[in-house]
């Protein structure tokens, strides 16, 4: 009997994700709590139903007492009009270090602009891999 081993990605090593699901009503919220000291390293939406109006959804980084849609916004400009069951990728920013997140900051989805009040079903996946 011969075992097949499967190599693992350097990018996907010793990673965690954190996923949101919003059936309806899309809106601003905490997604998790960050358990250590990690750097966000991919996102990914999709949702089942369109905006029917503009709008865009960002990933904020929520540190201390800071409610949702007031974070750092690591990821904006995800497009809630774009096609329906198509996965989008988000472009995270760098600036400050601000794609590093500290033990007990909490991660947020926030409608950036415009509205979501048709969007629904919508699945956010955020990918972490701890920091040294």
């Amino acid at each position: 009997m011969s075992v097949t081993r499967k190599q693992i990605s350097p990018e996907a090593r010793d990673t965690y994700v954190i996923t949101s699901i919003q059936s309806a009503g899309i809106a601003d919220r905490v997604v998790g709590i960050i358990p250590y000291r990690s750097q966000l390293i991919k996102v990914y939406e999709v949702h089942g139903s369109v905006a029917g109006q503009a709008g865009t959804l960002a990933i904020e980084r929520l540190q201390s007492t800071e409610a949702s849609s007031e974070g750092d916004h690591v990821v904006t400009g995800i497009d809630l009009t774009a096609t329906a069951n198509t996965v989008q990728e988000g472009t995270i920013g760098t600036t400050s270090d601000m794609h590093i997140f500290s033990a007990g900051d909490r991660v947020g989805t926030h409608v950036n602009s415009g509205a979501a009040t048709s969007c629904a079903n919508m699945v956010v996946s955020l990918q972490f891999r701890p920091c040294d």
